[in-house]
């Protein structure tokens, strides 16, 4: 299946890595430009155990893309995932405007 992921952070990049293993074309998309050439390049931002095999393998099979192409990501995916920040706000609630405004790209 072909899927798209919004955001690279902790869970959207683990997210992501698990369905390329499972065998899933994977389109990754953020806004930090420079944070998708690292990726790219091979150099993860996060440690969590096995990650890095993980995304190195499925980047190297072609499973796993990064970009910040948003227009091509989502004509990419099937279904298309978001795994952006909800920061908190003043009153303590969720802080939606990443949320909505990937919502809106889509």
């Amino acid at each position: 299946m072909k899927l798209t992921v919004f955001g690279i952070g902790y869970v959207g990049l683990v997210q992501a890595a698990v369905l390329a293993e499972v065998g899933h074309d994977v389109v990754c998309v953020d806004v930090d430009a420079a944070k998708v050439e690292r990726l790219n390049q091979g150099f993860i931002p996060i440690f969590e155990p096995g990650l890095e095999a993980l995304v190195r393998d499925n980047h190297a099979a072609g499973r796993i893309v990064f970009t910040t192409d948003a227009s091509m990501a989502v004509k990419h995916g099937e279904i298309q995932m978001i795994a952006v920040g909800t920061p908190q706000g003043e009153d303590g609630s969720a802080d939606l405007k990443y949320v909505l405004s990937v919502a809106d790209a889509i």
